[in-house]
């Protein structure tokens, strides 16, 4: 019988045990893959099962997202030919033994959401001189190396998110100047970003730590740099002003520093990024118009800056764009009329991969160098939906939303907003917008969330909006709204602890759910989706036909008098006896109006 070398039982959802009795020459196995399955029970009992004849051989043992438990065993340093070791995703708990070190061929170690605890030291990693993949990320490990330490090792992909690294820049990055991908994340470090060379480094990840300083200008030698994201940090300053043709970023997330200055020139070049994130912090001055430039973006937040001037019309020719927060900022002037070309807000359910968006909340496929793909990290955004803010991660690539509030818009709410039936969120809340409320809004059948209180928004609500089945959030206080309030399926069940809420702060509005009753004669108005094409007909019909029928009168007249002389001369005789009675007319009254007059005057 010829001895098994690959064991290959992904996915396999019959599986009661990672090597049972029936199967026979086991010796020669070189590649064991059990990822995805529901193995369970404890790894070490579960790893014993494999004949130790086989120890010396085996190269590549995947067991990732299988249910197991326990400790990793303390012979692991035995597999002396293993190169791919690979258990994240499971339920594993202590320490890592430090027989680790003995594998002196392993180039793979996915270690990563597990319960592991206590230290990984130099011993462990002294001798893996040949690795290039390391995860030890969201465990409860922490690093423990010499300031002056040098790692053995020339590693492609780093993933430490949440390992206990700080407070210091991890020396496990010195001399590291093939690295592709570095996720020190939520990591402890209280240190100043250090000069980075590392020509092939594609992704930088550092978000929520405790990072001082400024961003250093060597950011910009990094040509190939995709991804960047030094948000919740205590960064300050300007950002760099790199001087080059044209920078690789797709994703730059800056969101939660003190970073200052106007809108960064060098984004100007930029002209692949997707996802631009500025939230929170203290830029100033306007936006500029080559903004329309960057045409691949997709996602844009300046959320809570101090911003000014008008909202560039050159925004509206980012055709890509499927969400922008502007919200409290010092933004005036006019809302942008020609939102029907924002076309990644005017179709449902749309891949964000065809926007190509790349980033944190998007697994792709794009590789970044020649040996591993990028795929989604742990990062999240809180969005501000519904009333509240929201945390939003690998979900936010479906959000589709707008978000101007609190600023000092004023003007019309454009009645194009309705060509954007992609749209889950729109909030122009905390404005000085005037005017109608578009009754085109009842057509976006997507909207969950509905602000447009703190206004001065007037006339009548419109009765389209109870078409919105979807909405689970609807706020109009505080405009100058008048008429009866409609009712629907939907607006009937939105904040039952309080419904008058959704309307209080407008005087002229009556009925349910406010306690002020309307007359009989008021009655709620608006445009029907429906029917607003047959009114617009019925009208446009009626005013035609008037105009036809005028002519059409003219016209026989007009014949009439060309082609028979009897009625042409009877018809000028007829004008030519009026026009003589009428001179008689005027003649006479202006003779007896005149010797009245002189009567009067006399005595």
């Amino acid at each position: 019988m010829t001895a098994l070398q690959v064991l290959d039982m992904q996915d396999n959802d019959n599986i009661t045990g990672m090597f049972p009795p029936t199967l026979k020459n086991l010796c020669n196995l070189q590649e064991v893959v059990f990822t995805g399955t529901n193995l369970g029970g404890d790894i070490t009992e579960q790893m014993e099962r494999l004949p130790r004849c086989a120890w010396d051989k085996l190269q590549a043992l995947n067991l990732d997202a299988t249910n197991m438990t326990g400790n990793l065993p303390v012979w692991l340093g035995n597999m002396t030919n293993l190169m791919d070791f690979s258990v994240s995703g499971n339920q594993l708990s202590g320490p890592v033994p430090l027989g680790l070190g003995a594998l002196t061929k392993l180039t793979v170690l996915y270690l990563g959401q597990n319960n592991l605890t206590g230290i990984i030291s130099e011993g462990h990693l002294a001798n893996l001189r040949n690795m290039v993949i390391l995860d030890l990320s969201y465990t409860y490990l922490k690093v423990v190396v010499g300031s002056t330490w040098t790692p053995p090792f020339k590693v492609i992909r780093a993933q430490l998110a949440s390992c206990q690294l700080g407070p210091g820049f991890p020396v496990l990055f010195k001399h590291q100047k093939g690295i592709n991908y570095i996720d020190v994340s939520n990591a402890g470090i209280a240190d100043a970003i250090p000069n980075l060379q590392a020509p092939e480094l594609a992704a930088l990840v550092l978000f929520s730590n405790y990072i001082p300083g400024s961003v250093p200008l060597s950011i910009c030698d990094l040509q190939i740099l995709a991804i960047l994201d030094l948000s919740n940090n205590l960064l300050v300053g300007e950002l760099p002003q790199c001087r080059v043709a044209s920078l690789g970023i797709s994703t730059l997330l800056l969101e939660n520093n003190s970073l200052s200055g106007e809108f960064p020139s060098f984004l100007r070049s930029c002209t692949k990024i997707t996802f631009l994130d500025l939230a929170r912090n203290n830029f100033h001055g306007s936006l500029p118009k080559w903004i329309g430039d960057l045409s691949s973006l997709v996602i844009f937040r300046l959320r809570s800056n101090m911003f000014s001037g008008q909202i560039p019309s050159e925004i509206t020719e980012l055709e890509d764009l499927q969400y922008l927060d502007l919200a409290k900022n010092n933004i005036s002037g006019i809302i942008p009329q020609s939102l029907a070309t924002l076309k990644g807000m005017s179709s449902e359910n749309q891949d964000p991969r065809q926007t190509g968006l790349n980033g944190p909340f998007v697994q792709t496929s794009e590789r970044f160098g020649e040996v591993m793909e990028f795929e989604w990290y742990d990062d999240s955004l809180f969005v501000a939906i519904k009333g509240r803010e929201l945390p939003y991660s690998s979900q936010l690539k479906y959000m589709v939303s707008i978000d101007l509030s609190s600023n000092n818009l004023v003007g019309n709410v454009p009645e194009e907003v309705g060509s954007l039936i992609g749209l889950i969120n729109l909030n122009l809340s905390f404005n000085q917008l005037t005017g109608n409320i578009p009754y085109q809004i009842g057509v976006l059948q997507s909207l969950e969330s509905l602000d447009l209180s703190h206004n001065q928004l007037s006339g009548e609500i419109p009765q389209t909006l109870s078409n919105l089945t979807s909405l689970g959030e609807f706020n109009l206080s505080y405009n100058n709204l008048s008429g009866r309030i409609p009712s629907g399926p939907q607006l009937n069940t939105l904040h039952t602890d309080d419904p008058a809420s959704m309307y209080i702060g407008n005087t002229g509005l009556c009925g349910h759910p406010l306690p002020n009753n309307c007359s009989e004669n008021e009655t709620p108005h608006g445009h029907p989706i429906g029917e607003d094409n047959n009114v617009w007909s019925t009208e446009m019909s009626f005013t035609l036909g008037i105009i036809v029928g005028f002519l059409l009168g003219l016209w026989l007249v007009f014949c009439a008098l060309l082609f028979k002389k009897t009625w042409r001369i009877a018809y000028f005789r007829l004008f030519d006896n009026l026009y003589d009675r009428a001179y008689v007319f005027v003649v006479v009254s202006w003779a007896l109006w005149f010797r009245q007059a002189s009567a009067s005057s006399s005595t």
